[in-house]
């Protein structure tokens, strides 16, 4: 009866120790995950409020509308890659009180990309991106079927950077 009960107790002790050692490695795992999930999370927020944008409706017609974006962060914004993907997304919306319409758009043009407050232009073929200081004349045209803008409509734009960061003017025809 002693050697069951030393060998019963050894068992016991082994699916203890198991036990313990799974709870404090599931444990340590659920901590780095958080730590690495709060690491990236403060890392977006800093690039977030780095990234500061101003947007000026610069004219609007009946089917498109010309935009400029200023960069006056610290961080550069990438417009297009190599493939001509855009990276942000550009909302168009106009209207009256009584209906409004709301379009995500994401083919639009780079007209030109300058230094703030300067003549100088880059190439929009090879600068494809934003730096702080410069500011971007993008162009982007109504979706096929939708109704066009009216004189007396108020056209909302707003540009959504990658980064997070947004920002939004109004405008109308003039």
């Amino acid at each position: 009866m002693g050697f069951s009960v030393g060998l019963a107790s050894f068992i016991v002790l082994i699916g203890f120790v198991a036990l313990f050692s799974t709870v404090c490695t599931a444990f340590i795992t659920s901590m780095q995950d958080i730590s690495y999930a709060t690491s990236v999370y403060i890392s977006n927020q800093h690039d977030k409020l780095n990234t500061q944008i101003q947007l000026t409706v610069d004219s609007v017609t009946a089917t498109r509308s010309e935009i400029t974006v200023k960069n006056i962060g610290s961080k550069t914004i990438f417009l297009q890659n190599s493939n001509g993907y855009n990276w942000n997304t550009i909302i168009l919306s106009y209207g009256s009180s009584a209906q409004r319409y709301s379009y995500s758009i994401e083919s639009y043009s780079i007209e030109e990309i300058k230094v703030i407050g300067s003549n100088n232009s880059f190439n929009t073929a090879t600068h494809k991106y934003i730096n702080p200081g410069e500011q971007a004349t993008i162009s982007l045209n109504l979706p096929s079927g939708a109704p066009e803008i009216s004189a007396s409509d108020v056209v909302s734009v707003t540009f959504a950077s990658y980064y997070g960061a947004a920002a939004t003017s109004e405008g109308m025809m003039a």
